[in-house]
């Protein structure tokens, strides 16, 4: 189980307002365009990008982060492995191809 942010810019309103819906059902909003998705497991994570990927057009941009420590160290960063973008062109789900 771990938690993700998912972050978005969609740029049509009622794909927007499909695409919020949907990450309303799992997770907690934190800003207009940001949600914190607690405690899921990766393959049930999997399960819902690819069904948030079907709403979306190559201009959407949608950015899923695997969070990785409850704590904020400034001047440090993760390995990028654990991150994942969710984009048509190019891919269906980068971080989980491997």
């Amino acid at each position: 189980m771990a938690d993700f942010l998912v972050a978005y810019d969609i740029k049509d309103n009622k794909r927007l307002a499909k695409f919020a819906r949907k990450i309303e059902k799992i997770g907690i909003r934190i800003e207009y365009s940001l949600f914190f998705v607690p405690d899921i497991s990766k393959s049930k994570m999997i399960e819902i990008t690819i069904k948030l990927n079907e709403l979306l057009e190559d201009e959407d941009d949608v950015r899923i982060y695997k969070v990785v420590d409850y704590g904020i160290a400034l001047g440090a960063a993760d390995t990028l492995e654990d991150i994942f973008i969710l984009r048509k062109w190019i891919c269906k789900i980068c971080f989980f191809c491997v």
